[in-house]
């Protein structure tokens, strides 16, 4: 009964484990086009950013919240999770003023209907 129930446990991490992969890269494979105005932008026109989940979206906005407007791309770089690697995706996004126009193009590796 023991191993039944470790069998169980272990298939229930498995998928568990698999369903958060597929999430992650449903998430994160998917192009955008567009601008985001860092000193304007909602949480959800953040995680729009490539490799910008909800958290670090949440946290851009409390730095904002807590600092005043950014003075300039880089300033990313202070807000807790977002470092020179996740500066580099999201840099030709980024914008210190006018609209945020960000959107979703089109999904990773599939193809666009005619």
């Amino acid at each position: 009964m023991r191993i039944g129930r470790k069998l169980l446990g272990i298939v229930v991490l498995i998928v568990a484990v698999a369903f958060v992969l597929e999430a992650k890269t449903c998430f994160s494979a998917q192009e955008v086009a567009g601008k985001v105005n860092i000193n304007t932008a909602t949480v959800e026109q953040l995680s729009l950013l490539p490799g910008i989940g909800t958290k670090i979206a949440e946290e851009i906005v409390n730095f904002r919240k807590a600092n005043g407007n950014f003075n300039s791309p880089e300033d990313l770089k202070k807000v807790k999770g977002v470092g020179d690697k996740k500066f580099e995706k999201i840099k030709d996004f980024v914008v210190l003023d006018g609209e945020t126009t960000i959107s979703v193009t089109k999904e990773k590796g599939k193809k666009e209907k005619d």
